[in-house]
């Protein structure tokens, strides 16, 4: 089971979002229209006589209140609620240091009630927030720093949410899900809120991470939409009393739904390809870094280490000169920066093994290619102290050399 987001987590909201209180935004507002209303079930109104009880209430479950209190699960539960009222934001802050930054709109020696409840469900996590109206930012720093990576579908259900765009303003209401990944920077503006969120890793639902990431920071408003809203709203009901192999069909369920409420344009699914693409040409790009001394760092093992498909891959690399060709060029890359090393005196054929090369002759015949000058003339001229004007791809392949040209390919 992936591990559940730290309680950090519990305070991002979609980015990019609107700008301090008291801004004028430079663009105007959209408001999103809320979800239909629709009739509570008897048993959501419960304990309350005018009906106000809050949606995702515990439904009726049978059988006498001890009964359905022993097979409730127990949450990872945080809450200010029981602090001294100076104390609360500090504490709150505490709680979310490192993943997001809280800032009250109001004083917060006056107090900031709030409280959360997260629960594993499988590979995912469900989260339910009551708190005050604040603002809320991720830095880069933030962001690089955090090993979160999640997608988030988030829905008020009292309260609403601000978020700001390039083009517009957008009023989230109560009822309406949002989308957001949380390795991104954002700035966002809550009011007092009822909030429910679930955390899905990346890897649970590869099959639609791109729709995913069309969707993200617009409002599921369609009609399916507003089926994931309620589905959610219930989950957040259940949660506390799904036994084992009931989390299982809900998780398969969950992501049945969550595949059918996203239909974004073509041309956001277009824009989400090529930011998917370019994220994972720089992880595929990390790992070949890192095993540039394998003899075996083949086109077929990087896809087994990257994750992707052989296709994908040559995909990726299109625009490179082709994988094996980005590869050697990394290699040899590697090599310059080790035979420029001031403190020198390292072998030649050491380098090259280091860089993967272990055929001396083979390794030489590389450099002089893509460089113009040997192994040995580059090192003379860079302990020197001499500028050295690198040329790639000075020369070309000979026509018999069979096995460097492949190797260009």
């Amino acid at each position: 089971m992936v591990a559940a987001p730290s309680d950090a987590v519990a305070d991002s909201i979609q980015a990019p979002e609107t700008p301090e209180a008291g801004a004028a935004p430079h663009c105007s507002a959209i408001a999103v229209r809320p979800a239909r209303a629709r009739a509570r079930p008897q048993a959501a109104r419960q304990g309350s006589e005018d009906g106000d009880q809050d949606l995702g209430a515990p439904a009726a479950t049978g059988g006498t209140d001890g009964q359905a209190a022993a097979r409730r699960r127990q949450p990872l539960a945080f809450s200010t609620l029981d602090l001294p009222t100076r104390q609360q934001f500090e504490a709150w802050h505490e709680s979310s240091a490192g993943t997001v930054d809280v800032t009250p709109t109001a004083d917060p020696a006056a107090g900031f009630p709030a409280e959360r409840e997260l629960w594993a469900l499988g590979p995912m996590a469900l989260m339910t927030m009551r708190a005050p109206a604040a603002r809320l930012s991720r830095s880069a720093a933030a962001a690089r720093r955090s090993s979160l990576d999640h997608w988030m579908i988030s829905i008020a259900r009292r309260g609403e949410r601000r978020i700001r765009t390039d083009e517009s303003c957008l009023t989230i209401p109560a009822g309406v899900a949002t989308i957001s990944p949380l390795n991104e920077v954002f700035e966002s503006e809550r009011s007092d809120i009822d909030w429910l969120c679930l955390y899905l890793p990346r890897d649970l639902v590869p099959e639609i991470a791109t729709a995913l990431s069309a969707s993200r920071g617009s409002p599921l408003d369609s009609s399916m939409g507003r089926v994931l809203s309620a589905f959610l709203v219930q989950l957040a009901a259940e949660v506390p009393y799904l036994g084992e192999t009931e989390q299982a069909r809900v998780v398969e369920s969950t992501r049945a739904i969550i595949a059918a409420s996203i239909s974004p344009s073509a041309e956001a699914m277009a824009a989400a390809q090529a930011q998917l693409e370019l994220v994972q040409l720089s992880r595929v790009k990390v790992i070949i870094r890192q095993h540039l001394r394998s003899a075996i760092l083949t086109a077929e093992r990087l896809s087994r280490l990257a994750g992707v498909s052989r296709s994908q891959l040559y995909r990726l690399f299109e625009h490179q000169g082709g994988v094996a060709r980005y590869i050697q060029s990394e290699r040899l890359r590697a090599a310059c920066r080790a035979l420029a090393a001031p403190e020198g005196g390292r072998d030649i054929s050491a380098i090259a093994e280091d860089v993967g090369f272990f055929d001396p002759s083979a390794f030489s015949r590389a450099f002089r290619r893509e460089f113009g000058v040997s192994p040995r003339e580059f090192r003379a001229a860079a302990l020197a102290g001499q500028a050295v004007v690198l040329r790639r791809g000075a020369t070309k392949p000979a026509a018999t050399d069979l096995a460097d040209f492949l190797g260009r390919l």
